[in-house]
């Protein structure tokens, strides 16, 4: 309960509202004039200047009067007991989007924008709320629709919560919804100061504003009359939170919908297989945005392949197109965006010549390298000595992959030494306005080529850029993970979707050692029904969400023995439950995998284990998880274990 209500309440005091001191002169002209004279008579400098720049202009700020003219506050004081003037003093509240100018703001919304907006809010001023899945191809204008969707509910005094999922999405959203909104759009993200969170709360409770932008934690936003809840890019894995308690923003906001009697729109040019699977199974309302605004080209993707790349001997991370498309852009002053793919970097091992990779032959998921020269299965604990030689072509040229931004930056900085090169990653953005000075610096095209990690894939709209390419697609398509084919599908998407927004034609090369995956495939044409029919497939017969549910508990203790034992203690009351129930019991149909150490085995000097659990029912799971609880409460040799229990976790 303590963890629930600090993630609903974020801020753990009260902050000092922010004032504005005036000063005003409360005697007449004359009367001003008389005492300025008797005071320059007397020599009283301070209470000369003061009385001057009153009689010339009456109020004055306080700061002016104290800081720039070196008056002390003792002097005002004076003559305010004196009733010569009067300190007044105005609260007002701190607005992190002030700096954002308001332009006017032209509506245009195409045919298919206005038909899903009409079928949206017949529903809507029906009273009849419901959970809208709007998937819509990148460039579609489904920022459009939301903004259409809380004109209308903000015209009716309703207020909406506009969910994104990270700090580096928020600049550019915002400024498109204060142009139109002004200054009833507020955000709230980690980065504010407390007193910022506080301010901008406060602003919602007290109804000053209509709309609140930001990541998950925008969702306990104090809006006492809701009528919309927006979550952008709805797929990302950042909408659930890793931390106790772990909820998922998505589940969160239909339930708080409900409460409210509002209505949610998921949206995303890649959905979740999740919430796919639910629109189709009616329950989310399926919505769908198939071209992109003024019927612009989707852009034309070229797949490199790095195993041909290697054989003609370029051993650069830029394959032969990409440096050949880059030289033309620049010639052209047009920009480009080189995405590095960097999830999986504990290093799947690969082969450089035919592709293949070193993979779990009970989980169909990669095998990580470890440091002491082993590869492991995370899921089922296989475990096999590192090889020196692929087992499927035979050759030498096989091992981890690695590189970061920052040598990526280098290296194109080596290759084409006129270009102005920005880079966008964790590094570079760790004081609080660097996502918006990259960005702006980017979009006003101080810059020709940018380079960083997923935040720059997402959202962002530059018309200039005509060229994206993405390095190492397969970075993510071999981690340890069931929706590795998933993320990346959606990843190369998303990427692939920045370039050719504007008036030009865009170009997209994607760099992969396996070119011929299923999900590089599809995110080449941008056909998510190809992906999800081939992937869900997989879901099926695996047993993975969200065909059935998952549960994932994890044990850790500074004992890498005592996190052992417990798990072993937990899976030994689980398996003996399966024994009691037969072929018969609610039960009957649970897979138990595992324990096994979890991907990242020891954090700071604690040792993690983890089990899996699968059911069709997740109520069975929550009974299982029910009981566990109950069991591991009346033992006490535990104590100094951490136990988490996770259902259909994110990242495994």
């Amino acid at each position: 309960m303590n963890q629930a209500l600090k993630t609903v309440l974020p801020v753990k005091r009260k902050e000092r509202q922010k004032e504005k001191k005036q000063v005003r002169l409360l005697i007449s002209s004359a009367e001003a004039a008389s005492l300025h004279a008797e005071c320059e008579r007397r020599h009283y400098t301070a209470q000369t200047k003061l009385l001057a720049e009153l009689m010339e202009c009456s109020p004055q700020s306080f700061v002016h009067l104290t800081k720039d003219l070196g008056i002390a506050s003792s002097v005002i004081r004076n003559f305010e007991e004196k009733g010569v003037l009067r300190l007044e003093r105005e609260f007002y509240y701190r607005n992190p989007v002030s700096h954002i100018t308001q332009k006017k703001y032209e509506i245009r919304l195409n045919e298919m924008q206005k038909n899903l907006t009409k079928l949206i809010l017949t529903e809507w001023d029906a009273g009849r709320a419901h959970t809208y899945l709007l998937h819509g191809v990148t460039g579609s204008g489904k920022t459009e629709v939301y903004m259409e969707l809380i004109a209308h509910a903000a015209a009716k005094g309703k207020q909406s919560i506009m969910l994104i999922p990270e700090i580096a999405l928020t600049f550019q959203t915002v400024r498109r919804f204060y142009e139109r909104f002004g200054d009833r759009v507020s955000i709230l993200h980690s980065r504010l100061s407390p007193a910022e969170r506080w301010d901008q709360l406060e602003r919602a409770k007290n109804g000053e504003i209509d709309i609140m932008i930001g990541p998950r934690s925008a969702l306990f936003t104090p809006f006492s009359n809701l009528g919309f809840i927006m979550i952008d890019e709805e797929h990302e894995s950042s909408y659930k939170s890793e931390t106790v308690p772990k909820y998922h923003a998505k589940e969160v906001a239909i339930e708080r919908a409900q409460m409210a009697g509002a209505s949610v729109v998921l949206g995303s040019a890649t959905p979740s297989v999740d919430s796919y699977y639910r629109a189709l199974a009616g329950e989310y309302q399926l919505l769908e945005m198939d071209h992109r605004v003024q019927h612009k080209m989707l852009p034309e993707c070229e797949i490199a392949d790095l195993r041909a790349e290697m054989r003609a001997g370029n051993r650069s991370i830029l394959s032969r197109r990409l440096q050949e498309l880059i030289e033309d852009r620049l010639a052209k002053k047009q920009q480009v965006m080189l995405f590095l793919n960097r999830r999986g970097m504990a290093g799947f091992v690969s082969c450089r010549a035919c592709g293949s990779v070193m993979r779990c032959p009970h989980c169909d998921v990669s095998l990580s390298q470890h440091k002491h020269g082993r590869l492991l299965c995370h899921y089922c604990g296989y475990e096999i000595p590192m090889v020196d030689k692929c087992p499927s072509c035979g050759s030498a040229y096989i091992g981890g992959f690695k590189a970061g931004t920052q040598k990526i930056q280098e290296l194109t900085a080596q290759r084409f030494p006129q270009a102005r090169i920005l880079r966008m990653d964790y590094d570079t953005t760790r004081s609080k306005d660097s996502y918006e000075q990259i960005l702006t610096a980017f979009s006003r095209h101080e810059a020709d080529i940018l380079i960083g990690t997923q935040m720059i894939v997402k959202g962002h709209d530059f018309a200039n850029v005509t060229l994206v390419g993405v390095l190492a697609a397969d970075m993510s398509l071999n981690v340890s993970d069931y929706r590795a084919a998933e993320r990346t599908f959606q990843l190369v998407t998303q990427a692939a979707g920045r370039a050719g927004r504007g008036t030009e034609p865009g170009k997209v090369v994607i760099q992969t050692y396996q070119p011929d995956h299923f999900s590089i495939r599809a995110a080449q044409t941008q056909d998510y029904r190809a992906f999800y029919q081939e992937e869900i497939l997989y879901r099926k017969l695996m047993h993975y969400p969200p065909v059935w549910n998952m549960l994932h508990i994890l044990t850790a203790c500074e004992r890498q023995e005592d996190a052992a034992a417990c798990m072993e203690q937990i899976a030994a009351w689980v398996q003996k439950e399966l024994q009691k129930a037969g072929a018969s019991g609610t039960w009957k149909q649970l897979q138990v995998i595992g324990p096994s150490d979890a991907p990242v085995a020891k954090i700071q000097d604690v040792y993690r284990k983890v089990l899996y659990m699968k059911h069709p029912d997740y109520l069975v799971l929550v009974k299982v998880k029910d009981f566990l609880e109950k069991k591991l409460r009346d033992l006490t040799e535990w104590k100094k274990v951490s136990i988490q229990f996770d259902f259909n976790p994110m990242n495994g």
